[in-house]
């Protein structure tokens, strides 16, 4: 099992992760604590939750920890835990009149919208485009075909060496099953 241990600053807060096999843990106090919430109560909050209750995992992160008597020093500790791709969400499922989280929450849904909204009013322009660009190749064909005699030729040539190939394979077909023309070629 391959395991790291990271963390990254967030409001001066560490925010500690544990990569598990490809899995990036998240320990959820830390947020809590940069994000001026109750930890507990978000923890158990996210406990109960019917999606992440099956998620939470509490994970061993060695935590850089002050003690008076020798200073900083690592320190394993179990810390409650959320796989990263479903902190996001837990954080926009907190009720909490924290100014930090308040501004989260705002750039969230400023996420959302671009994306959606983006995302389909792309589609929507670019299929009335093509639909614009269909039309035209249809009406400059049909205007072509009315005016320019090369075109028509062209047409007629391509008509003519459909029906051709047709009947050269019908041909083929006929000799295929008549062994006896291929006899004594070697």
């Amino acid at each position: 099992m391959e395991k790291h241990e990271k963390f990254l600053n967030f409001n001066g807060k560490n925010i500690h992760f544990l990569s598990i096999n490809g899995t990036y843990w998240v320990a959820l106090k830390p947020i809590c604590e940069a994000l001026g919430i109750d930890a507990r109560r978000a923890r158990e909050l996210a406990k109960k939750d019917g999606i992440l209750g099956s998620v939470v995992s509490t994970q061993a992160l060695v935590i850089p920890v002050f003690r008076k008597d020798i200073g900083s020093v690592n320190q394993s500790k179990n810390m409650t835990c959320l796989p990263e791709k479903y902190i996001y969400g837990w954080l926009f499922s907190i009720k909490s009149k924290s100014k930090e989280l308040i501004e989260y929450k705002k750039t969230c849904y400023d996420l959302l919208y671009n994306h959606f909204h983006g995302t389909i009013t792309n589609r929507k322009e670019i299929l009335v485009e093509r639909l614009d660009v269909d039309y035209d190749i249809r009406n400059l064909r049909d205007k072509l075909k009315e005016q320019d005699e090369e075109y028509i030729q062209l047409g007629e040539l391509l008509v003519k060496r459909k029906m051709l190939s047709q009947q050269l394979n019908t041909i083929d077909k006929e000799l295929v099953k008549q062994p006896e023309l291929f006899e004594g070629e070697n």
